[in-house]
């Protein structure tokens, strides 16, 4: 459409400037065309008629008999959050807590005492005396 706007006045102008024979049905149309007020309101409203068929038949589908397809579009457009557990997630927090519950399994030593049972032994051991040879 812009194209046909820088088109028509080339024409009407320019070629009728360089020879009268050339484009004569445009001679003199450019000023008539464009001072015409159905001409615009032709321009206007064409379009829009033709798509408002499209549009209100678009807002029908999607309002009132949406498909899967739809309801993830509206959540990626509004970027709203899935609450449903993705399976990787659910793997990794089931991982998680096998982990974690061997690490409870196999805490500390075989041979490991309370702190306070170690340290009433060190005390009561006297590293002063000898052991006897023999």
């Amino acid at each position: 459409m812009l194209i046909w706007f820088i088109y028509l006045p080339v024409v009407a102008y320019i070629g009728s400037a360089i020879s009268v024979d050339i484009f004569p049905e445009y001679y003199g149309i450019v000023p008539m065309l464009w001072g015409n007020v159905n001409f615009w309101l032709f321009v206007l409203l064409v379009p829009f008629v033709c798509n408002l068929r499209d549009f209100v038949w678009k807002y029908a589908k999607r309002m009132y008999r949406p498909l899967p397809y739809h309801f993830v579009q509206e959540i990626q457009k509004y970027n709203l959050p899935d609450y449903r557990p993705r399976m990787d997630r659910f793997r990794q927090a089931v991982n998680k807590v096998r982990r974690i519950q061997r690490l409870k399994r196999n805490r500390g030593y075989a041979f490991s005492q309370n702190d306070s049972d170690q340290n009433k032994i060190i005390r009561v051991y006297d590293t002063t005396q000898q052991k006897p040879l023999g």
